[in-house]
Formats: C-alpha cells, structure tokens, sequence
C-alpha cells in the first residue's frame, strides 16, 4: 500500500515535470521579470517622483490625479471589453495555426478601435456635461489620451506567446524618458496636470513601437473582420467583460467613490496608503498571473488532470510568498509613507496596512478564478460570483466610506476581496474540484526545490 503510494507520488511528480519542462520554466522567468518590468514603468518609476511632486501639489491635487485615473479607468475597461484574457487563452492553446491567430489577432484590434470610438463618444458628453468633470476638463483629456494605448498595447499577443522581453525594454525605456520629463513640467502646483499627461504619451509611443514589433516578430496580418465575425467575438467575450465591470466595480471604483461622497483629501489619502500595495500585487497578480496563465492554459488543453495538477502544486509556493509579501507591506508602511509622501500623509499608513492582506487575498481568488475557473469553462459562474461580490464592495464602501472616510474604503475592499475568494472555493469544491489539497504540499515543495535546481543549473 505504501508503495503504491509512493510510486503514485512519484508518477505525479513526473507529469508535472513533464508540462513544467526547465524549458518552459526558463521562458516562464523571463516573462516574469519582462512582465515586472512593464510594470514597474508604469507604476513604480510614477512613484519615484512622487517625493518631488507631492511637496509642490499637496494632497488635494493628488487625489484631483488619481481620481481623474479612476474616471478613465472606466473607459479602459470597455475598450478592452474582455478580449484580452480570451485571446490569450485561445491563441496559448493554438499558436501554430497561423489563420486563427491572424483572425482572433484582427478582430481583438477592431472590437477594440470601435469601442474607443464610443468610449470617447461617451466620455465628452460626460466630462462637458457634468459641472464637476468640466471644471477639470484638460485634466481629464490629458489622462484620457492613455486610451489610445489601450488600443495598440498588444501586450496579449506577447502573452500569449509568452515572448515578453522586448516589449518590455521598449516599455522600461520609453516610460524612463517620460517620467523624468515630470521633473522639468512640474515646478508649481497649477502644473499638476503634466504628471496624468506624460503618463499618457508614454502609454501612447510604447503601444506603437509594441505594436508595430509584433507585426514584424509574429508575422501578423490585419483584415477588418466581417460583422458577422466581430458579433460573434462580442458575444463569446460578453462574460468575461461583465466579470471585468463587477470586479472594477468594487476594486477600481473605490477611489472614484472615495471621490464622490468624500473629497480631494480622502482619495489623495487613500491613493498614497494603497500605492505600493498596488505595485508589490502587480508583481505577483500582472507579472505572475499574465505569464503563468499561458502555460495553465496549454496544460488544461493537454487535458483537465494536467492542468489541475499544474495550479494545485502552485497553490502552495503562492500562498506563501504571498504572505510573505503581505508581512513586508506591513512592516515597512510607516517608513514608506514618511519617506516618499512626507509628514502630511501620516493618515495613509494605516490605509496600507489594512491593504496589506490584499495580495494574498487576491492571489488566492486568481488562481482558483483565473486560471482554474475559466480554463474550465466555468465563465458564467466566474461572473456570478464576482458580480454579488461586486455587490458587497459596493455596499460596503458607500456605507463605510461615509463614516469612516477612506479607513472605511480599504476595509471595504480587503472584506470584498475576502468574500470573493472563499466563494470560489466553495464553488470549485461543490464541483468536486479540489485545488487545495495537503497532499500537494510536500509535492509542491519538492517539486519547486528540484525546478529552481535544474532551472539555475549551469550547463
């Protein structure tokens, strides 16, 4: 019986082996550190200067900045409806057929330049419109301008090859140039707005310099697709884009809330205190997940059982660096603030130390959504469930927000996301999936112990 099991364990281990092969382990670190890369251009080299710029523009016009990100933020999300996840799930399980990767390639471009024409519609009619939005009117357009990159970033083509690293050089260099321009425009509070718009220019040129690399790498042609085919592709992408409104509506929509029933303060406040939360999930949730959700993708195409295996010996190693990450924000919340924002922000350690257990939160609901619910074909379910979670963020925010200000706002959102990923695993386990398993644990350990060995191996 022993022995059974342990040539069972043994099997297990070599079938992980097999679909985590050193080779796609190697191409799944670079993509990590390229994708991290991206990243860090576009959050982090931001906060490099907020030392500089928060000692001229103050709180309240941080909060007019990232409000007016928050208010954008809305339109990126229709254009990108939901096409990314889903060309990158299609085109991962099907790279080697040219027609359907030119095809998925062409009508990802078009949804998305059709979409922009709305979303631009829409968003003049409400920023002339509506008193508020009007009175910063140049502020909004300068931020609005980064939905032009939204359009050409084909950072999912990237993905979906998992060939990232030179999109990211031409992102790093780019957003280098762009941020330190902030040094030289910014020299009084009034010019506040030049920080949303170099950000913007720089998403602008990195997206046509990634766009045009990928035609060229990938040998990709562009045909307009039929309407016939464009229906199609909105309505097979439907349930991934409303699964993208409800978890905007209660992540993304916090300082935008935070806007509306607080003021300038609360949002300069609250968006100071999440910031490096922001960056360190980036990391794990953009770099990790973006890369890693090829290789669960290919897996769950080999078959149900490999992919499986594949996000339940990862379950553990997450889990942990997670809570490690989580550990770090707490501690060094009080230096981090003092250091980049200064005595005025004092409010904002509190705000990321409540932030700090997002990572691990998040974390966990990607895993057992993204890449085990929807590589599962689970979709509707996956949108249900973010959609009452939605729901709960809402609610939470408008109540607590109002008597707590934006302490209330980060409860909201750790309580949202909490709710969030237990719902997901009881949903996998009323299925009979069972990610998290302790069986896999010494598995798991094993296994990473053996990969980073043959991965750093010299030759």
């Amino acid at each position: 019986m022993v022995s059974d099991q342990v040539t069972s364990a043994v099997e297990t281990e070599q079938e992980t082996a097999k679909t985590l092969s050193r080779a796609t382990l190697k191409r799944f670190a670079i993509n990590v550190v390229s994708l991290f890369s991206v990243n860090v251009a576009n959050m982090l080299l931001p906060l490099l200067t907020v030392p500089y710029v928060v000692r001229i523009i103050g709180p309240e016009r941080l909060g007019l900045l990232n409000f007016s990100q928050a208010y954008v933020a809305y339109f990126t999300l229709l254009i990108n409806y939901g096409f990314e996840m889903s060309a990158v799930r299609t085109i991962a399980a099907n790279r080697t057929d040219k027609a359907l990767v030119n095809r998925t390639f062409s009508e990802v471009i078009a949804g998305k330049t059709l979409l922009w024409i709305l979303s631009t519609l829409v968003f003049a009619g409400i920023t002339w419109f509506t008193p508020d939005f009007r009175s910063h009117i140049v502020l909004h357009t300068c931020t609005y301008i980064t939905c032009i990159g939204v359009v050409l970033f084909p950072i999912w083509i990237y993905q979906a090859m998992e060939d990232l690293g030179r999109v990211a050089m031409f992102n790093l260099g780019v957003k280098i140039l762009f941020t330190l321009s902030v040094f030289l425009l910014i020299r009084q509070p009034d010019d506040y707005i030049y920080q949303n718009l170099s950000i913007s220019v720089a998403q602008v040129v990195v997206s046509v310099v990634a766009l045009y690399v990928a035609l060229r790498r990938f040998d990709l042609t562009f045909t307009w697709p039929s309407i016939a085919q464009l229906i199609t592709r909105f309505r097979e992408d439907s349930t991934l884009f409303f699964s993208s409104v409800m978890i905007t509506l209660y992540a993304g929509s916090t300082v935008f809330l935070l806007g509306l029933l607080g003021n300038a303060y609360d949002v300069g406040i609250f968006s100071a205190g999440s910031r490096l939360e922001g960056i360190a999930r980036s990391f794990v949730s953009l770099g990790l997940n973006q890369a890693f959700f090829p290789i669960v993708a290919s897996a769950f195409g080999s078959g149900r059982e490999d992919g499986l295996r594949v996000v339940r010996t990862t379950f553990f190693p997450l889990v942990a660096f997670m809570t490690v990450v989580s550990l770090v924000l707490w501690v060094i919340a009080p230096v981090f603030i003092t250091l980049f924002y200064g005595d005025k922000f004092h409010d904002a350690i509190l705000v990321l130390r409540i932030v700090s257990l997002l990572p691990i939160l998040i974390g966990v609901s990607n895993l057992l959504g993204l890449h085990t619910m929807l590589n599962l074909r689970m979709d509707k379910a996956f949108f249900r469930i973010t959609a009452i979670g939605s729901v709960v963020g809402l609610a939470l925010n408008s109540l607590l927000i109002q008597k707590m200000g934006f302490i209330g706002a980060a409860y909201a959102w750790v309580a949202a996301e909490a709710y969030i990923a237990l719902s997901m695993y009881v949903y996998l386990r009323s299925k009979g999936v069972q990610v998290v398993q302790l069986a896999y644990m010494r598995e798991a350990i094993s296994f990473s112990k053996n990969r980073l060995a043959i991965l750093f191996k010299q030759r």
